[in-house]
């Protein structure tokens, strides 16, 4: 079987979130299986560099037409093999090859070409099969909007390929002028509520969800929750009517990469058997920090982007908590600006409870899932999240609302059955500020008690989140579109 994921990034040479470490870890799951699986992505600024530096070639350039109604782009599909995986990189430097992030001058902007830029990669696709795998795949499996395009131009090519369209956050949806149906050479036979219009717009999300053979999403329960108006992103009924099937499928981690018992990030390696690292971990982590930290205080983590979404303006309220809980916080992100200047605020206030790093560092963000004894996502809504697995298997016992892949990944059957081993972290109900002060009151109590609290740990860290079992249910999932 030849299957071909077509994605805006791929961790670790191209990132801005989660997406990438799915690109990076799903393919080369299912090549595992014997599955002949390739990635296409577009060739960014800084991308060679990257790969070199891991000492990984990037091969010639192989040509390729791409004409976009009035477009006409010069550009080559260049190869790169990472272990079992052939990954081919778009190189078109009037689309890709520019300052600032992915998909803009910065992160919180857009370029005003991005249609052309991932319609472009869509229609590469077609030519990307044959370069990249021998032979015309015989599943397109495309990754949120920046893929979507490639299930609009293989339909209208004709082409035999089975089409999977994953939504990995359906907020964000490829929305664009309808003018640029013409512009990008797509048919108004299209432009129809049942296919690609989205409230007379172009969506490319859209359009790889209405053409697609099966829908998936990134947990089960995201899969639920997107059938809903308040999930739904005004895509909640096209979803019921117009969507053959949605399949929620839970992501995994790379098991071998994060592993405390080998990281190189760590002060010291532990694991469930051997727990002992751990409490260095956590010493380290807080003279690092500057923070003052007795036994009994646990010490709370979080790492995320500074979003509504994420819910780190709840974090922010419950700050003045912790002197009465008892336990100190470290927080790892950046975003908005609002909540960027909350947070600075905050640790200048509360310099004894709390330490801020704004932005992004892959080691410290490993040091803080090692360090800590609880790690919170209060998100208010999360497809699936990484960041509780990561958590998990470095022994951070999670402390999440209950939704999306949170709810899936963190089970937790009450005080009675965690102490028995029987689950791996607190959930709460509501995202709202006094929600998450009364779980982590209770994630405090749970940590003072020793002997469950290690009960606890050791049953996160023995969860199985590797891709295996995600990848062998793609698999059953292609072989059965397949017949």
């Amino acid at each position: 079987m030849r299957v071909l994921h077509v994605a805006s990034e791929v961790a670790p040479f191209a990132q801005s979130g989660g997406l990438a470490d799915v690109l990076a870890g799903l393919p080369a799951a299912l090549a595992g299986h014997g599955v002949l699986t390739a990635v296409l992505i577009p060739l960014y600024r800084g991308v060679p560099d990257k790969l070199a530096a891991a000492g990984i070639a990037l091969g010639p350039g192989v040509p390729i037409g791409l004409e976009l109604g009035v477009h006409r782009l010069t550009a080559a599909i260049r190869l790169a093999q990472v272990g079992q995986v052939r990954h081919g990189f778009l190189d078109c430097p009037a689309l890709y090859d520019r300052e600032g992030a992915l998909y803009g001058p910065h992160a919180t902007a857009e370029f005003g070409d991005n249609h052309v830029r991932f319609a472009a990669l869509g229609k590469a696709a077609l030519a990307a099969g044959e370069i990249l795998l021998g032979g015309i795949p015989d599943v397109l499996h495309l990754h949120d909007w920046q893929g979507g395009a490639a299930a609009i131009y293989a339909r209208l090519a004709g082409a035999r390929s089975l089409i999977v369209t994953t939504i990995h956050n359906l907020a964000y949806r490829g929305i664009f002028p309808k003018a640029v149906m013409a512009e990008l050479g797509i048919p108004w036979s299209l432009f129809t509520s049942d296919q690609i219009e989205f409230y007379d717009q172009l969506s490319f999300l859209k359009a790889g969800l209405a053409l697609a053979d099966v829908a998936t999403t990134v947990s089960p329960s995201y899969a639920r929750e997107i059938l809903t108006p308040e999930r739904g992103e005004a895509l909640d009924g096209f979803l019921r009517w117009n969507v053959k099937r949605v399949v929620g499928i839970v992501n995994g981690i790379d098991t071998v990469a994060w592993d405390p018992a080998s990281d190189p990030a760590l002060p010291a390696a532990f694991s469930r058997i051997d727990l002992a690292g751990k409490a260095v971990c956590r010493a380290q982590l807080a003279s690092e920090l500057g923070l003052p930290l007795a036994d009994h205080e646990p010490l709370i983590g979080v790492i995320s982007r500074m979003t509504d979404q994420k819910g780190l303006d709840l974090v922010a309220d419950v700050v003045p908590e912790l002197a009465r809980l008892g336990a100190r916080l470290v927080v790892l992100g950046a975003g908005e600006p609002v909540l960027e200047r909350r947070f600075r605020w905050l640790a200048d206030v509360f310099r004894e409870h709390v330490a801020v790093r704004i932005g992004f560092n892959g080691d410290l963000a490993r040091r803080i899932y090692a360090g800590s004894d609880l790690f919170a996502m209060p998100s208010r809504f999360e497809p699936c999240g990484l960041g509780q697995l990561y958590a998990m298997r470095y022994g951070a016992i999670p402390v999440v609302h209950a939704v999306g892949g949170l709810r899936d990944t963190v089970i937790d059957p009450g005080d009675a059955e965690l102490a028995r081993g029987r689950g791996t972290g607190i959930r709460f109900a509501q995202a709202t500020s006094l929600a998450l002060a009364l779980a982590l009151d209770r994630a405090v109590k749970l940590f003072r008690d020793q002997t469950v609290v290690e009960v606890v740990r050791r049953a996160a860290m023995a969860r199985d989140s590797s891709w295996t079992a995600s990848a062998q249910q793609y698999l059953q999932l292609y072989r059965s579109l397949a017949g």
